[in-house]
């Protein structure tokens, strides 16, 4: 299985993802850059995940940041030092979230505009 990257304990496999990954590329690429400093909740969700059916349980990761007037993704912590500099920008709110099932491993991600 062909490993894209890890949080914590968990390791995310692209056999695993459960939709078009050649979609993601870019994305896949911000969290491969920022995975070392990620963290994941577990969270319960309504009614049974689809993936199998068995659990409404999934581990979910956050990852808030902006895009820029260049649809570049810029993190928070980015955002507060072009800040302090001084420079202003307009910037469009967009958040990675990746939910993996505990039960069956399986993984989508999904993003918040």
């Amino acid at each position: 299985m062909e490993k894209l990257f890890e949080i914590k304990d968990l390791v995310f496999y692209k056999e695993d993802f459960l939709d078009n990954l050649d979609e993601f590329e870019d994305i896949i690429d911000i969290i491969q850059e920022l995975s070392a400093n990620l963290t994941y909740e577990v969270i319960e969700v309504v009614g049974q995940n689809e993936c199998c059916e068995k659990t409404n349980k999934n581990y979910i990761i956050e990852i808030p940041g902006f895009l820029d007037e260049n649809d570049e993704f810029l993190t928070k912590e980015e955002i507060e030092l072009q800040s302090a500099s001084g420079v202003e920008r307009v910037l469009d709110l967009f958040v990675i979230r990746i939910y993996k099932c505990l039960e069956c491993k399986k993984w989508i991600i999904d993003i918040l505009e």
